[in-house]
């Protein structure tokens, strides 16, 4: 698995969150080189709740800020963020059914899901947030 990169392209300005999101994908990496290498399947599962639950953390730090800042695209940004949740939380019920179960490309999947959600709907915030 290529590992997803964080880059200039994904900054914000809001450090807090360009490290979250830094962060993320890091794990996201970590969890690809798991599956790679074959670990035992609870370590796959323990990388992919930790991962999970702290996309879930970050989404909830990133609503704060858009309702601190009346970000009037709110609550379609927060159905995203929902998706993505029910999208983890359907493949980590699937990670019980069998060890394969998790492959590369579905983590290769919600990297780029991650990776376009912060150019696109992320960077859509800032701009709002500086103007």
């Amino acid at each position: 698995m290529q590992p997803p990169v964080f880059d200039d392209s994904l900054r914000t300005g809001f450090a807090a969150i360009d490290e979250q999101h830094r962060l993320f994908l890091t794990m996201l990496a970590e969890l690809g080189a798991h599956i790679e290498a074959g670990h035992h399947r609870q370590g796959v599962i323990d990388a992919f709740q930790g991962m999970r639950l702290y996309a879930d953390g970050h989404f909830a730090d990133e609503e704060v800020l858009m309702q601190q800042r009346g970000y009037p695209e709110l609550e379609a940004h927060k159905g995203l963020h929902a998706t993505f949740m029910a999208m983890a939380a359907d493949l980590e019920a699937r990670l019980g059914e069998g060890a394969g179960l998790l492959s590369v490309e579905t983590l290769e999947f919600l990297g780029s899901w991650f990776i376009g959600h912060i150019r696109n709907e992320d960077q859509r915030f800032a701009a709002f947030a500086r103007g």
